[in-house]
């Protein structure tokens, strides 16, 4: 139940990952440091490298689904959290097969009554694989109970700092660095504050925040180097309220969740540039796209 390796929540005592082959995490990551040196080539201006970079990456991509994806079951190798979550979120998944694999991981962890089985190295990819796959709510499930090991059954086991082990054996450390991953999807998705691609350095902005499980408000903030970036929501029974504050000189893009078949939100643009113009709607979201200066959003849910 540790969280060293890829899982540690096995039927064995802690030790090597027993969940997913060590050959597929190590594999992944040689693909990942390809990809990233190859983009590096690209922003310094180095094309040779660039080349040379990009090629081994798809090089290494193809022989990782050529040894580890299971097109019979739609899912990589074992079939672990960690083994499919993975190949999510570094993009090493073929485009046809994410579905399958990212039903695989949801299949997975609700067999287990919403238990987790990644450790260190597979925790935040199961995080993000299942954020990105608009599943939030399982993330919510996983982490809102205290019977199974996780944060919550930490707390339990009167924990209070982070444990090296989702057990918080004694045996292990009772203030530790690993596990943490959770912060991330507090900021990124439950109040949605993300740094867009088309904007490195939060130059633009996108705010989509996940509202799920049983959650009432949500409110946070990043102190950006333009300035602090907030977001918080509140729901009462079907209405959704959203604030934003987007710091000067930048832009942003929000994503306000709506039902389908409500109103269409009612935008209020504050304090600053209050440029406001709508992007239409898309994965369950009205968009809007906004200058800096403070918004309040209300939609139907």
């Amino acid at each position: 139940m540790r969280g060293e390796g890829d899982d540690r929540v096995g039927p064995k005592p802690p030790g090597v990952a027993q969940l997913t082959p060590v050959p597929l995490t190590a594999t992944a990551f040689y693909y990942y440091g390809s990809w990233v040196l190859a983009q590096t080539a690209r922003l310094l201006g180095r094309a040779d490298d660039e080349t040379k970079y990009t090629a081994l990456a798809a090089a290494v991509k193809a022989a990782f689904n050529k040894r580890f994806y299971d097109a019979g079951a739609g899912r990589y190798a074992t079939g672990s959290q960690c083994a499919n979550a993975i190949p999510l979120v570094m993009d090493l998944a073929d485009p046809a097969h994410r579905a399958s694999v990212l039903e695989s991981v949801v299949t997975d962890v609700r067999a287990r009554g919403n238990a987790l089985t990644a450790g260190d190295v597979g925790y935040r990819y199961l995080l993000r694989a299942l954020a990105e796959g608009n599943r939030s709510d399982l993330i919510f499930d996983i982490n809102n109970q205290s019977q199974k090991p996780g944060y919550g059954y930490q707390l339990s086991q009167g924990a209070t700092s982070l444990t090296e082990a989702w057990d918080a054996g004694r045996a292990s450390s009772q203030n530790h660095f690993m596990l943490g991953q959770i912060v991330e999807w507090f900021y990124h998705d439950l109040a949605g504050i993300r740094c867009d691609p088309a904007g490195p350095g939060f130059k633009k902005i996108i705010i989509r925040p996940a509202v799920v499980g049983d959650l009432t408000w949500v409110r946070g903030g990043y102190n950006s180097m333009h300035g602090q970036i907030r977001s918080e929501w509140r729901r009462e029974a079907n209405t959704l309220t959203l604030k934003v504050a987007i710091p000067p000189n930048t832009t942003g893009t929000v994503w306000v969740p709506a039902n389908a078949a409500g109103a269409f939100p009612k935008a209020y643009g504050r304090e600053g540039d209050n440029r406001l113009k709508s992007l239409g709607r898309k994965e369950g979201c009205h968009r809007f796209e906004i200058g800096s200066g403070e918004y309040e959003f209300q939609s139907s849910l």
